[in-house]
Order: structure tokens, then C-alpha cells, then sequence
């Protein structure tokens, strides 16, 4: 009996170690991200302040005309703060930017994506709970060595713009009215 029992231990050692002399198996390969993963990476880490988005997520346009609005907050502050009225407010780009209602989203769904014309984009439906509405935008993205967001059309919930790109470009436009013009001497 107890000889029966060491042959057991004995194998049972033996086993272990030949377990561990196994090299692991190789992980099956994983197909790279999509749109769709892209997509919902960015909306689960975004907290709705478009300063904080994280940029490797972003196109490098995209990333570039928000780095520009940011810059031009800063720049508008300055020149109100040096104005005849300091307490006046600087130009803001305020309100959610990357869905299409002002006050934001509570939750988001990644639905469907599709290609079409070389163009990707991927529906998210978002919902703001306190405001009882949902809605649903394209995101659209691009392929830089992985998907990256470039845009996000709106389906109608901010009034005239069709999309971020819009926002962006609306909020240029009066960067560039409010700047002071240079004046030449006569």
C-alpha cells in the first residue's frame, strides 16, 4: 500500500515538472480593432470636456483643429483681460462637441458600421437620462495606423450645424472676428 502510494506521489512530482518544462500555448491571434472599437473606446473614456479627448484616438486633423480651439480660448481670454471690459466672458467653445446635444450624453451604444466611397462610419446612439432623449450620430473615422475619429455628424439636435467639423470651423470664424485687425500706418 504505501509503496503504491509513493509510485502516485512520484508520478504526480514527475507530472509537474513536465508542465512546467511545456512551453505555454501561443494566444490565437486577434484581429485587429475595428471602427466600431475605436469608436467605443474613445465614448467610454471621454468625460465631455474636448481638452481632455485623447489625441491618440483622434485623426491628426481632428486633433490639430481642436488643439487650435483650445489655443484660441486661451488667446481670446487674453485679449478680453486686456481689454476696456476685463470681466467680459472670452469666446468658449462650450456644450458638447463630440455628440449632437449640447448638454451631453449619460450613456452611448455603438451600433453598425459601414464603408461606403472609401468613408467609414460607425452610429452610436447616445441617451441623456436627466433630459429623457436619445438620438443617434455617425462618427465618422480614418484609418492612420489604426482607426482614428475624424468627425461626428449630428442628426439634427444642434441647431444649424450639421457636425463637429462645423463647430470647429464655426468657432474659428469668430476667433478670427473677434482678433484685432492690424492696422497700418497712413
Amino acid at each position: 500500500m504505501r509503496s503504491a502510494f509513493r509510485t502516485v506521489l512520484g508520478l504526480a512530482v514527475v507530472w509537474s515538472f513536465a508542465a512546467c518544462d511545456r512551453p505555454p500555448e501561443p494566444a490565437p491571434p486577434q484581429a485587429p480593432p475595428t471602427a466600431s472599437d475605436a469608436a467605443k473606446r474613445f465614448f467610454q473614456g471621454y468625460r465631455g470636456d474636448y481638452r481632455q479627448a485623447d489625441p491618440a484616438l483622434l485623426s491628426r486633423a481632428l486633433a490639430a483643429a481642436l488643439q487650435s480651439a483650445a489655443e484660441g480660448e486661451k488667446e481670446s481670454a487674453a485679449r478680453v483681460k486686456a481689454s476696456e471690459f476685463p470681466t467680459d466672458k472670452p469666446l468658449l467653445l462650450e456644450g458638447e462637441i463630440f455628440a449632437g446635444l449640447y448638454e451631453g450624453f449619460t450613456s452611448f451604444e455603438v451600433g453598425p458600421e459601414r464603408t461606403d466611397d472609401g468613408l467609414t462610419s460607425v452610429e452610436v446612439r447616445f441617451r441623456n437620462e436627466p433630459y429623457n432623449v436619445a438620438w443617434t450620430d455617425e462618427v465618422l473615422l480614418v484609418n492612420e495606423e489604426g482607426w482614428k475619429i475624424d468627425d461626428v455628424r449630428y442628426s439634427g439636435k444642434k441647431a444649424g450645424l450639421l457636425g463637429l467639423r462645423d463647430v470647429l470651423q464655426d468657432f474659428e470664424s469668430s476667433l478670427a472676428a473677434e482678433a484685432p485687425t492690424p492696422t497700418t500706418p497712413l
